[in-house]
């Protein structure tokens, strides 16, 4: 017990006595799972009596300062459960027994969450390793983020059924591919999935999603032609951050045929995405009916260029099919030209959600544009339920906060003074804009995702 007296004999009326060694196993457990492993180790070594606890208590490993030989040992030593192992600093192409062993044995011991990532050397000319399938035999695990190496384990062959990850509430996977037979594999073993992310990775080209669990699925960079809702009636949130593109750089087509618990979409991008709502492809024009509408949406977020008409004109588009929307953001990608599209926004029929629900709106990386301008008189002088309008100024064009006070006077000028009572207008520096965040866009626990 030596290593803890110094802390203790700093104490005020330390009388020598050793306080830790009498407290419960139960309690020395916790101590021991909240030290680093090495310091968790090292704990058998106090007394014989300490031998045993470490090895009955569930760990928490990170090769955060550990050699790929010392994560072997305490696997391989440790009889489990783990309740958290993150491997991340190891470069798998240079350690291939330690990426056939470390599955196996993870497999064996109970982990709960598990982070198994390949660290890339950029300086080498391949670096790329393949998965092997022991890791799906840990029917333990609750959580399991991947990345980094070439592809998902090949599933092709292996039986399925609810009992192979009969726990898994989150998958994550960066940096690698996932086909569209190893993804219908995994969504179908996984009967309580509830967050599914991917974030650079190759997914199918067509990503259909069918899971009677799912509520949450999150594109991060990741190449896809179609993205489809086919079967997936508690799917809450879907988000295509960085706009995904298809893989020949077409447009990404997303199709929701069904989406009756579905709250919360985004980023729409007129540039990048083509909406279907059931067999209705929603184009600048289309008029709302019951077959092109999804009235679950409450949050919707869009990133549009205001100064191309097109854009705008499929923004209105978008918001006609979500006529219960009442948080919208607008991240603008104008380039200040000063383009007027005044004449468009004057001969816009009416909005629903903008007229009746809409009651907070934030538009991102404003820059001052005549475009958005427009875009604001028009939401100032018809959403009628409006309470908070917050407008988040672009690093690009206001650098310092003194812009703020000015940019509050000039919009509230322009766009009507004096201001609604009803509605608080905000004006922020660039210091408050988004940083988009897969793992904020995953948590369910987020009431508003998009939110700074």
């Amino acid at each position: 017990m030596d290593a803890f007296v110094p802390v203790a004999s700093s104490a005020v009326g330390y009388d020598g006595e050793d306080r830790i060694s009498a407290l419960h196993d139960d309690l020395l457990r916790i101590i021991i799972s909240l030290l680093p492993v090495k310091d968790a180790v090292r704990t058998s070594t106090f007394a014989s009596r300490w031998r045993h606890l470490w090895r009955s208590t569930p760990l928490f490993l990170s090769d955060d300062d550990l050699l790929p030989s010392a994560v072997t040992r305490i696997l391989a030593g440790h009889p489990g459960p783990f309740s958290v192992v993150e491997i991340s600093r190891c470069r798998f192409a240079s350690h291939d027994h330690e990426l056939t062993e470390w599955p196996r044995l993870l497999a064996a011991k109970g982990v709960h969450h598990l982070l198994l990532a390949n660290s890339i050397d950029e300086s080498t000319v391949d670096d790329s390793v393949s998965l092997p399938a022991d890791i799906l035999r840990c029917a333990s695990l609750r959580e399991l983020f991947l990345g980094g190496f070439s592809a998902f384990p090949d599933t092709a062959g292996l039986p399925r059924g609810p009992d192979v990850f009969p726990h898994l509430h989150q998958l994550g996977t960066v940096m690698m591919t996932i086909s569209d037979w190893d993804l219908d594999y995994i969504l179908a073993c996984s009967p309580v999935l509830q967050t599914f992310i991917f974030g650079h990775s190759t997914t199918p080209n067509l990503l259909h999603l069918r899971s009677q669990s799912l509520r949450c699925v999150t594109l991060w960079n990741s190449m896809v032609d179609e993205v489809a809702l086919l079967d997936a009636p508690l799917l809450e949130r879907l988000f295509l951050l960085e706009a995904p593109r298809g893989g020949d750089g077409n447009t990404v087509m997303l199709n929701i045929p069904c989406a009756s618990n579905l709250r919360a979409l985004g980023y729409l991008e007129p540039r990048f995405h083509s909406l279907h709502i059931g067999d209705n492809v929603i184009k600048p024009g289309t008029m709302p009916t019951p077959s092109t509408v999804v009235p679950g949406i409450k949050i919707l977020a869009c990133k549009v260029n205001f100064g191309v008409l097109h854009e705008v004109k499929m923004l209105v588009a978008f918001l006609r099919c979500f006529p219960n929307i009442d948080t919208l953001h607008v991240e603008s990608l104008t380039e200040p030209t000063g383009r007027s599209h005044a004449k468009f926004w004057e001969e816009v029929f009416t909005i629903e959600c903008i007229k009746s629900h809409v009651k907070k709106i934030v538009v991102h990386e404003y820059r001052g544009d005549q475009s958005e301008l427009e875009f604001l008189q028009f939401i100032v002088a018809s959403a009628h339920e409006l309470r908070t309008l917050s407008v988040l100024i672009s690093k690009h064009t206001f650098t310092n906060l003194a812009n703020t006070a000015e940019m509050t006077n000039i919009l509230g000028t322009l766009l009507g003074v004096p201001w609604r009572r009803d509605c608080k207008m905000t004006v922020l520096g660039p210091e408050f804009q988004n940083e988009q965040s897969i793992l904020k866009a995953s948590d369910l626990t987020v009431d508003d995702p998009f939110d700074w």
